[in-house]
């Protein structure tokens, strides 16, 4: 599993500096993604914890997030900072 990890350590770094000057470059910058999108498929399918180490929570989070307005912590009677009145 290590080499497949570098090999796409090796596809993201060509990825990342590869300039698409020449139509070779372009071929090099499609390549790195298509042999990136290879060994995550390798590594999803025949490493049993690369899901669970990389996906977390899943997609939503764990508890809904709280939406409601903050408490007022102004004592009776004191101004707001920011010049509202409320």
């Amino acid at each position: 599993m290590t080499i497949v990890k570098g090999i796409a350590g090796i596809a993201a770094v060509v990825f990342i500096f590869c300039p698409l000057s020449t139509g070779t470059q372009v071929l090099a910058f499609a390549g790195s993604i298509v042999v990136f999108l290879i060994c995550h498929s390798l590594l999803t399918n025949l490493d049993e914890n690369y899901i669970d180490e990389h996906i977390k929570n899943g997609y939503w989070p764990p508890k809904p997030i709280d939406w409601s307005p903050l408490p007022d912590r102004r004592v009776a009677g004191e101004k707001p900072v920011d010049g509202s009145e409320s």
